[in-house]
């Protein structure tokens, strides 16, 4: 059993603490807060045996095994490096960190104190999409030659994707999962990016159009903060292609061939779905690795290399 303490007791936490129930050798065994009051109401609502109203006393009095970050990403990097002091495998919420320099900085240390560490970016372990990254790389699709996703949230003017303090910004909270979804499914090296930026009246960008450039495959990639959009996105390539809907969760993936016939299609209903990259850190710990092959660190590394070449983040 892989015994789970959490950093931070906000919604997220609770989605964690449903999912982990799900996966048959992990259980959430403490909650940290910086108020005390907050992690015991958590606790209880959530069914957590342990709560604290400070991460270090979790970390030095907890049985835990693993850590799942769930700050706001400014206070990310700070709270991996502890976990990390600790000896504490992590399971970071995305976006990991704000600059490529602090995750670089985390894995050292990671390494260094032989301790696995993990970007929580759960789409890329759903079932659909590991479908989709199947045929793929059996050549169904032969040569990927474009690629484009569209997502978005309505958000309210106090939500904390506008906040710069608390790490705001579209790139951050959207538009990662569009980069780390198609790097994890096109088998090529990133060549260019180039990207359209827009930023709001707070100083967080709010729409972004990024193009990314592989050997063959171009990738076109727009979200915004201020409309809904239901994240379509297609993989096209010399003999076929495939769709997705709600691609960040998505359910159904299906693979035409070159004459727009529907070849093949998988289903996967998701309720929840943060127990998929439960299991692959579960997996992971038990196996004595320090990075995962699906999420590994350079996938991280590369994310925020494209956010500081879009701007200067």
């Amino acid at each position: 059993m892989i015994r789970f303490g959490i950093i931070g007791a906000g919604g997220i936490a609770v989605k964690f603490c449903e999912a982990a129930g799900r996966v048959e050798e992990a259980e959430v065994r403490a909650v940290a807060s910086k108020s005390l009051e907050r992690a015991k109401t958590f606790a209880a609502a959530n069914k957590v045996p342990e709560y604290y109203g400070s991460y270090r006393e979790m970390l030095e009095q907890a049985d835990i095994d693993a850590v799942y970050v769930a700050t706001t990403c400014n206070f990310h990097y700070e709270n991996c490096l502890l976990c990390i002091e600790y000896g504490k495998a992590v399971l970071c919420e995305k976006s990991m960190v704000l600059k490529k320099k602090e995750a670089e900085e985390l894995f050292k240390r990671a390494k260094e104190k032989k301790v696995f560490v993990m970007e929580a970016m759960w789409s890329v372990f759903l079932p659909t999409i590991k479908k989709a990254r199947e045929w793929i790389r059996t050549g169904r699709i032969g040569t990927v030659y474009l690629a484009n996703y569209t997502g978005g949230i309505h958000a309210q003017p106090e939500h904390r994707i506008f906040n710069p303090e608390l790490g705001g910004g579209a790139l951050y909270d959207l538009t990662v999962y569009p980069i780390e979804i198609v790097n994890s499914l096109i088998p090529q090296k990133l060549v260019d990016v180039r990207a359209d930026i827009v930023m709001g009246e707070t100083g967080v960008d709010v729409t972004n159009s990024i193009l990314l450039q592989y050997e063959t495959c171009r990738a076109s990639l727009q979200t915004t903060a201020y409309s809904r959009v239901p994240s379509p996105s297609g993989l096209y390539g010399s003999d076929g292609y495939i769709q997705m809907t709600q691609t960040h969760r998505c359910e159904r993936c299906e693979l035409y061939d070159g004459e727009f016939r529907l070849a093949e299609s998988f289903t996967y209903p998701i309720d929840n779905g943060f127990e998929f990259e439960i299991q692959e850190v579960v997996d992971c710990i038990k196996s004595g690795k320090l990075e995962s092959n699906l999420m590994p660190h350079a996938a991280t590394l590369q994310c925020l290399d494209i956010f500081e070449k879009c701007c200067g983040k």
